[in-house]
C-alpha cells in the first residue's frame, strides 16, 4: 500500500497542493499551537510534509538557510521523528537550520537531537477564561481604557476579510503610523508578522484553513479565523486597529482549563499589527485590546497571545555570552530599539510569559543565520544594513 507521502509524489501538481494542503490543514488545526504556525501556510514559504502524513515543517531558504517558523507542527510523539526527518532532508541539500520563535514544550526534542539553543526573548500569554480588568494590577489598563471610553471612542469588529471602504481606512492609518515612526524603522515587518498589504489574503487563508479542516472537525475543536478590530473617533474617523490570527488546537472536555504550570494552552488568537495615528486618544489600544479580550473569552478561546518581545528575560534564563549578544544588538546595531517601550506596553496586562528560541543544527555559521534571519524580517537602519549589505557580496 502506497504512503501518504508517496501518493503525494504521485499526483499531477494541483491535485498535489490540494492534498498537501488538506493535509496541513488537518495537522495545523489539530497541533498548530505556536503562534507562528499561521504564518507557516503563506505561500511565499516551504513546506516539507513528513512521511505518513505525521507532521509538516514552514520554512523560508535565504542564503542556504533553512529558517523555520516556530516548530514543527505535529503530533506530540511524533516531534522527535518528524524534526529528524526535516534535518536530513536539510543535510541532503547541504542547508543549515534555524528554528525561529520555538517554544519550550519542544526543547527536549531538540536536545536530543543534539541541537544548539539561543534564548530570543518572550512572548506575552494571556488566558481569557480567567483574564479580569479588575484588582490594582491592572489599574493602568482599567483607567486607560476608561480614559477612551470617554473620548467617544467606539470599536468595531470584523471576522475574516473586512469590508473594502475598511481596509481603505486601515491603509490611511498604517500610512500615518508608519511616517511617524523613525526613518530606519518606516518598513513593515514580515515572515513572523503580518503586513497590511497581506491582509486581505490571511483572512482567506484562516478561512481555507477553517474550510478544509470542517470535515473533521467535531463539537469540541475550535477553528478561529482572522479578526480584525477598528476605533474611531467620535465624528466616525478610524484611529486605530488591531488584528489577530489564529492560534490552533483540539480542545477535549479535559482541556477546559488552562494549565500554567505546564504551559498548555489550547487555541485561541494572536496579536498580529497593532497601529494608530498620533493623534488618537490616548488608552484607545488599551481599549481595544480589553475588548478583543472579552470577545474572545465569550467565544470560548483559552489563550490570547500579546506576542513575543525579543530579548525579554524576566525568567532570567540568558546565558554571559547571549547577554553580550543582546549588548551588541542594542548598542552597536541599534535594532530593537522600541522593546522596552513595547515590554511595558504588554507587562500592563499581567500577563504569563514564556520563553522562545532561537534553535540551529551548528554554532560555526551562527551569523550567517543570524543575517538569514534579519533579511526574512526586513530589519533596516544602523548598522544591520551595512551587514545585510556585506552579505550580498559574498
Amino acid at each position: 500500500m502506497m504512503t501518504i507521502q508517496e501518493k503525494i509524489l504521485d499526483l499531477s501538481s494541483q491535485e498535489k497542493h490540494t492534498l498537501t494542503t488538506a493535509t496541513e490543514a488537518a495537522l495545523l488545526t489539530s497541533y498548530g499551537t505556536n503562534s507562528l504556525a499561521f504564518f507557516g501556510l503563506a505561500p511565499e514559504n516551504r513546506h516539507f510534509l513528513a512521511p505518513r502524513g505525521s507532521g509538516f515543517v514552514s520554512y523560508r531558504l535565504v542564503n542556504n538557510v533553512a529558517v523555520v517558523l516556530g516548530d514543527p507542527v505535529c503530533a506530540p510523539a511524533a516531534a522527535e521523528q518528524v524534526t529528524k526527518s526535516f534535518l536530513a532532508i536539510c543535510a541532503q541539500q547541504h542547508w543549515r537550520v534555524a528554528f525561529y520563535q520555538a517554544s519550550p514544550a519542544f526543547l527536549a526534542t531538540y536536545h536530543a537531537l543534539k541541537l544548539h539553543t539561543f534564548k530570543l526573548g518572550e512572548e506575552a500569554l494571556l488566558h481569557p477564561q480567567t483574564f479580569t480588568l479588575r484588582g490594582s494590577a491592572l489599574a493602568n489598563v482599567r483607567t486607560s481604557a476608561r480614559r477612551a471610553e470617554r473620548d467617544e471612542i467606539t470599536i468595531s469588529w470584523y471576522d475574516g476579510s473586512p469590508p473594502t471602504t475598511v481596509i481603505q481606512q486601515l491603509e490611511q492609518i498604517s500610512q500615518t503610523w508608519l511616517a511617524s515612526r523613525t526613518a530606519t524603522h518606516a518598513e513593515e515587518m514580515g515572515f513572523s508578522t503580518g503586513r497590511l498589504d497581506e491582509l486581505m489574503e490571511s483572512a482567506e487563508r484562516a478561512d481555507t484553513i477553517a474550510q478544509l479542516s470542517q470535515p473533521c472537525s467535531t463539537a469540541l475543536r475550535a477553528v478561529p479565523r482572522f479578526v480584525t478590530g477598528v476605533a474611531a473617533t467620535s465624528a466616525g474617523t478610524a484611529c486605530a486597529f488591531v488584528t489577530f490570527t489564529p492560534i490552533y488546537g483540539t480542545i477535549t472536555p479535559a482541556a477546559t482549563t488552562i494549565d500554567q504550570q505546564s504551559g498548555g494552552q489550547g487555541w485561541g488568537w494572536s496579536l498580529d499589527l497593532m497601529r494608530r495615528v498620533p493623534t488618537a486618544s490616548p488608552g484607545v489600544m488599551e481599549l481595544l485590546l480589553a475588548n478583543a479580550l472579552e470577545r474572545f473569552r465569550s467565544c470560548g478561546a483559552q489563550v490570547v497571545s500579546l506576542g513575543m518581545v525579543a530579548l525579554a528575560d524576566t525568567s532570567l534564563e540568558m546565558t554571559t555570552v547571549e547577554r553580550q549578544l543582546v549588548s551588541l544588538v542594542t548598542n552597536r546595531l541599534h535594532l530593537l530599539d522600541h522593546r522596552e517601550t513595547l515590554f511595558h506596553f504588554k507587562q500592563k496586562f499581567q500577563p504569563r510569559w514564556e520563553s522562545r528560541y532561537l534553535v540551529t543544527n551548528t554554532t560555526l555559521a551562527l551569523p550567517q543565520i543570524a543575517l538569514a534571519v534579519l533579511r526574512l524580517r526586513n530589519y533596516a537602519g544602523g548598522g544591520v544594513t551595512k551587514l545585510l549589505r556585506g552579505s550580498n557580496k559574498q
